[in-house]
């Protein structure tokens, strides 16, 4: 998915932008936008996805209005909510803050991907800053072994390169 940013009107409206384009509003129409989003969501955040496709009948473009209202909707210029795949959560104002039944379901979901006991000792290390060297040092284990598991983990989290593991386990609520 390309780069984008979302934001939510004062009364109501969503709307998107991609770098270098014009504003748009996000309709039913705004497949561009929903499809690739809701493949997303169905992928890494099953729960949620189960979560909108049971309250909005499956309805892709009401899915995902409610996913950026509750994720991507305040207007902020410091990131992009979407990066080349990558959600940015942003911390979203809302009235039923701690006591929506859907919180950490819908809004800010937790994804499941489902990582050996030794990838997560690898990817710990590397999200603390740890080099493949000091990792296999650390751990005892070849340096290429660690390189392997490191890949194996970005192929999991579906980024293309090892440095987007860090954004995405960070960012976008990825349990290990």
């Amino acid at each position: 998915m390309e780069t984008v940013e979302f934001h939510v009107s004062p009364d109501g409206k969503v709307y998107y932008q991609i770098p270098g384009k014009e504003e748009k509003r996000l309709t039913k129409f705004s497949t561009e936008i929903i499809s690739p989003l809701i493949t997303i969501i169905r992928n890494r955040f099953p729960e949620c996805y189960a979560r909108l496709a049971t309250l909005y009948k499956e309805n892709a473009y009401q899915m995902a209005d409610r996913f950026i209202r509750c994720n991507f909707g305040e207007h902020d210029l410091l990131t992009e909510d979407i990066e080349e795949d990558i959600l940015n959560f942003e911390e979203v104002r809302c009235p039923l803050r701690g006591v929506c039944q859907d919180e950490r379901i819908i809004c800010k979901p937790k994804s499941l991907v489902r990582l050996s006991k030794c990838e997560k000792e690898v990817v710990k290390l590397y999200l603390n800053g740890c080099t493949l060297d000091s990792i296999a040092e650390k751990l005892r284990k070849n340096r290429s072994t660690v390189k392997s598991q490191l890949l194996r983990v970005r192929d999991k989290l579906g980024v293309k390169n090892c440095r987007e593991i860090i954004k995405v386990l960070r960012l976008g609520g990825f349990l290990l």
